[in-house]
This record gives structure tokens, sequence and C-alpha cells, in this order.
């Protein structure tokens, strides 16, 4: 429900009304006086700044300026007046809108009367996060196997793998690369052929294409039929079969590097193998780690908002989906323009973009209600001691990290990453964090 307040702005009148926890409308009414004040001002600027046939510039007769004027002269008086008093409205409240302000409603007559006007914006909304402990959430766990080392380093071999030509007949199996030329056989005749690289199973084309595949040697051809899986991207193709002619241009094995200590050493400054596993195993358990940070962060933030709902205003949705998709206007207001089919592809990411805009606002703006509530703002040691411990990690200097920082403007943002650490870190001491 709309809350309603009036307060005096000098000897102006002005009615707020709160449609929403963000939105606010201004009913403002300017006494006939002040209207009148502005208007001998408004006539005496353009009467000095005048000049007529007859008269000196600045000596123009008043009558004469607003039979000539007179519209002139309304329509700035009725600008200043606005802009005047919505800004001493918003002073006198101690509103700081997010949004541009929409003027409707305007009501002058010139006719020595008052003037009256309304205007809405939106604010940053007003949180009140009445319950933020007493949560219970499941941590997933963060270990590090063998086989997930294993696979990581088999990755990178395959990285490193050398091509060789298959064997004079040979026919090409998984995990090798090919060439091909697929030419579609219709009804109406044949369509010019395609060629496609690939890895076999790599689930790059379907599997009765991969098998028709298998079943030539490099320099050969055949006719085959291949339906489409049930489950494939394209609904409409879906279960349907279609004849199509497959040629074998060239096939490629993958050598693979043995995995010993020289394997090792070509990856960078590690003495063995088992240096390389233990970095791996390393890299992994970090980013292990981190995800089940974010899980239980995520998990946190969702039972904080459904425990205290809040709505995103449009408008902080609309500028967050600038950012995520480039799509922000230039210096005039001004955006890109796009081909109306490029504008509806657009516009139908935006929309599918938008939960996601709106679940990332709430974090945020759960997370800096926090750190206001408890005082949890990064410190100017906090920023040192994490800077250190980058430089420590990197084998850097402190000094030349942080001028690097500076320059490339992202320490803002490793003082919002401090400033989220210490949020999680006051949630999780005063909620249930168990390990799955």
């Amino acid at each position: 429900m709309a809350e309603h307040s009036t307060a005096p702005v000098t000897e102006v009148r002005v009615d707020v009304q709160e449609p929403t926890s963000w939105s606010r409308r201004l009913s403002i009414t300017v006494p006939s006086e002040r209207v009148r004040r502005v208007r001998q001002s408004v006539a005496a600027k353009i009467a000095g700044n005048v000049r007529l046939p007859g008269f000196r510039k600045g000596k123009t007769p008043a009558s004469l300026v607003e039979r000539q004027f007179g519209p002139a002269i309304e329509q700035e008086t009725v600008d200043r007046v606005i802009q005047e008093t919505y800004r001493e409205a918003l002073d006198s409240h101690e509103f700081r809108p997010i949004t541009q302000a929409q003027v409707e409603h305007v009501h002058y007559h010139g006719d020595g009367g008052d003037l009256h006007f309304e205007v809405e914006f939106e604010v940053q909304p007003v949180m009140d996060l009445a319950r933020t402990e007493g949560f219970h959430v499941v941590r997933p766990p963060d270990t590090i196997g063998d086989d997930e080392v294993d696979a990581l380093l088999e990755r990178l071999r395959a990285e490193r793998a050398q091509l060789h030509p298959l064997d004079e007949g040979a026919k090409p199996d998984y995990g090798d690369m090919v060439l091909v030329q697929i030419t579609n056989l219709d009804e109406d005749g044949e369509t010019e052929g395609s060629e496609y690289r690939f890895e076999l199973g790599e689930g790059q084309a379907i599997p009765d294409i991969e098998a028709a595949i298998m079943s030539l040697a490099p320099g050969e051809e055949g006719e085959f039929t291949v339906t489409f899986p049930e489950d494939f991207a394209d609904e409409a193709q879906r279960g349907q079969q279609q004849r199509l002619r497959i040629r074998l241009e060239e096939a490629r094995r993958k050598e693979m590097p043995a995995l010993d200590d020289e394997f090792a050493k070509g990856l960078g400054d590690f003495d063995s193998l088992d240096a390389l596993r233990t970095r791996v195993r390393a890299d992994l358990q970090s980013d292990a780690k981190k995800r089940a940070d974010s899980t239980v962060r995520d998990a946190l933030v969702q039972q904080i908002v459904e425990a205290n709902p809040f709505d995103v205003p449009a408008s902080m949705v609309d500028r967050y989906l600038d950012y995520m998709t480039g799509d922000t206007p230039d210096r005039e207001g001004n955006r890109r323009k796009r081909a109306p089919e490029e504008e509806e592809r657009f516009s139908q990411l935006r929309a599918v973009m938008r939960p996601q805009a709106e679940q990332s606002l709430k974090r945020m703006m759960v997370v800096e209600h926090v750190a206001e509530r408890e005082g949890l703002r990064p410190t100017a040691d906090d920023v040192d001691a994490r800077v250190e411990a980058m430089a420590e990690q990197h084998g850097r200097t402190p000094s030349d990290l942080w001028v690097e920082l500076e320059r490339s403007g992202q320490m803002q943002a490793l003082e919002a990453e401090i400033l989220e650490d210490k949020v999680f870190e006051h949630l999780q001491s005063r909620n249930t964090v168990a390990q799955a």
C-alpha cells in the first residue's frame, strides 16, 4: 500500500507517495507569488537581451516584450520553476534518485495562479533484512581424487599430441581427427557437399554419421541412411531419416606423449612428474573449494531473500542487463542500431537473462546491506594483506602488483571481493554449514 506524506519546502507544498518500495511520486504545488517572481526574472532577462527596431538593447518596453515573447516567457518560467522546486524537494526529503525523473500533469494557466506538477522517479530500495541467522545449508564435497588428477593429465597429453595419417587401408576410430565431405541426397537431387573437420567420439556428429565414417578408409566414400536421435537439438529432425553421401578425405591418429618427467618439464617449472601432479592436485583443489564456497554462499543468499522478500527496481535490472550484454548507451543516450530481426533476437536474449540479472542484483544488495549494517567494509590493512598474499602466490613483489592493479582498474574489483569474503565469513559464523 502506498505511503502518503506532506511536507513544506520553503513556500512550496510537496505531497509524497510511495507506490513501491523503490519508487516515489511527488505532487508539487508552487504558490502563485513564487511563480510571479520567477516570471518577472525571466521577462527581465529576455528584455535585457533582445533588440527590436526603434529601441536600444535593453530599453524595449515591457508591454512590447510581453506581446512579442509571451509564450517563450511562459515556457521558460514553467521549466525553471519545475527544475528549482524539484531539486528543493529532493534535498528536503533526502531523496537520491537512481533514474531520470518523469514530469507529468503540469497545470499552469499563466493567470497568476499556482503551478502544479507531478514527478516520479526511482530510488535505491530500502532493505530491512530482519532475519539473517538460523539458516542451514549443506556444503558439497571439495576433495579431489586421483582419478580427477589423472583425467586432467590425460587432457594435457591430448592437447600436446601429434597427429599422424592412418596406415594405408586402415579405418578411423574414436579419438581420430577426420576431414569428411557430406552431401545431402534429397528427393530433388544432390545438394552441394560441405566439408567438416572434427574428432570422432566428441559428440560433434550424430552416432549414425560417426559409424558411417568409421566404415570408410581415407579416400573412400559411400551412401548411407542416417537417423537423427530422439534427443537431437533440432526438434523438427528428431527421429527423421536422411540419405547422405559421405567421403572420408583424411584421417589422423593422435600420438600421445609419454607421461613422464620430460613431459612435466615441458609444461613449465616442474622438475618431475610428481611435481606436476602436486600442482595439478592443488589447482583442482582450489577450484573445488571455490565451487563449494559459491554453492554455500548462493544457498545462504537464497534463504535470506526468501525470509526477507524484496524486489529489485526494473531500472536497475535494465542497467545490469546493459552491462551483461555490452549494450550500454553512448553519451547522448543512443544505443547501437540493429536490424529488426537482430533486435528481436536481442530482446529475447535479454528476457532469458533477466531472472539471472535479478538474482545477481539481489545478491549484491544483500552483501551491501550486511556490510553496511555490520561495519564490514574493507580496511586499508585488509587490502594490503590480500595484495601481499596474491604477490607471494605469483612470485611478485607487493608493490609491483599494487601498481598493476591500480593501472588496470582492478583495485575496485579486489576491494569488492574482500568485502564479499568478509560478509560471507560473518554470515557463515551465524548460520549452520554442514559438510555433505
